[in-house]
């Protein structure tokens, strides 16, 4: 047994006394894929995050305001990994804590950004039900009192994942838990605060952009 997100090998110690290896997704199915920029444009991936289409929005009401702003491109259907691989960047709203499109680009070394802490908690907890989320059964959350060795984290990684999300509230439990998603650990990620800040970071250089390929690469491999 072994465990492809490090967060569900946390939570598996808190709720049973279980020690799974972590074995991270390498995305091996792409290893002959391979960064190829074609272009400066910056890819936005698809998203069906409900605050997807808002954020989009505002995306390109700032950007029509901001004369030396990158050109980002809606993903379409269908898009080959080898399309992918052809934009300089690419934008990602995490939707749970661990998605392996985000391992296909780090294999592929496609430079990546994605929105940082506190901004991250917006898009990565409301649905990540497949991680004993608040939209998975109430079960998925269960905890065997008796199990011997039971990790005792900090905070739980359920109570601020419960039916009603409030996300005034439990602000450490989610500053805690989110270092153990895949959107934390990966080195070599852009980080961005802000729609603004996202721009700058999108407008890098041809040579600044192969740099960060060559980092992800590197600890990919």
């Amino acid at each position: 047994v072994s465990a492809a997100a490090r967060i569900s090998a946390e939570m598996l110690a808190f709720q049973t006394g279980m020690r799974v290896p972590y074995v991270p997704a390498l995305s091996l199915h792409l290893s002959n894929a391979a960064y190829a920029p074609k272009t400066a444009d910056v890819l936005m991936f698809r998203s069906q995050l409900p605050s997807a289409p808002s954020f989009r929005r505002l995306l390109k009401l700032i950007v029509a305001d901001w004369p030396e702003a990158p050109r980002i491109v809606d993903m379409p259907q269908g898009m080959s990994f080898a399309d992918i691989s052809s934009f300089r960047a690419v934008v990602m709203l995490p939707h749970v804590p661990h998605a392996l499109r985000l391992s296909d680009v780090c294999s592929m070394g496609l430079p990546t950004l994605v929105p940082a802490d506190p901004l991250i908690h917006k898009f990565v907890w409301p649905y990540a039900g497949p991680f004993c989320g608040r939209s998975d059964p109430e079960l998925s959350r269960s905890v065997d009192p008796l199990a011997v060795n039971r990790s005792e984290p900090p905070y739980s990684p359920f109570a601020f994942q419960g039916e009603e999300y409030v996300p005034e509230q439990f602000h450490n439990d989610r500053r805690y838990w989110l270092q153990y998603t895949e959107w934390e650990l990966r080195p070599h990620l852009l980080r961005w605060r802000s729609i603004p800040h996202l721009l700058e970071l999108a407008s890098l250089s041809e040579a600044e952009a192969w740099e960060i390929s060559s980092k992800m690469r590197r600890h990919h491999t």
